[in-house]
């Protein structure tokens, strides 16, 4: 198996991770703003959702990094070419 294979299917999965993190982490938001209203109970889980949300863009960030580009790009004469 080549290093691009193996880069291809893990940026592949912690894409599919994070972005359903992100879906998950958004629910929770949403069902937080609503609940905050009626009981102050789930103010201390904000901060638990501010470091779901940063372990997100993490793994998003990991995802880009890891994952090969879908083009080249060549720079020709000072201007950005796609392949």
């Amino acid at each position: 198996m080549s290093s691009r294979s193996i880069r291809v299917r893990v940026g592949e999965a912690l894409l599919r991770t994070g972005t359903e993190l992100a879906i998950d982490q958004r629910r929770l938001d949403e069902g937080m703003a609503a609940a905050t209203g009626r009981n102050t109970a789930y103010s201390s889980a904000h901060g638990a959702v501010a470091l779901a949300r940063w372990v997100d863009s993490a793994i998003l960030w990991l995802a880009w990094r890891v994952h090969p580009g879908t083009f080249a790009a060549t720079v020709d004469h000072g201007t950005a070419l796609t392949r």
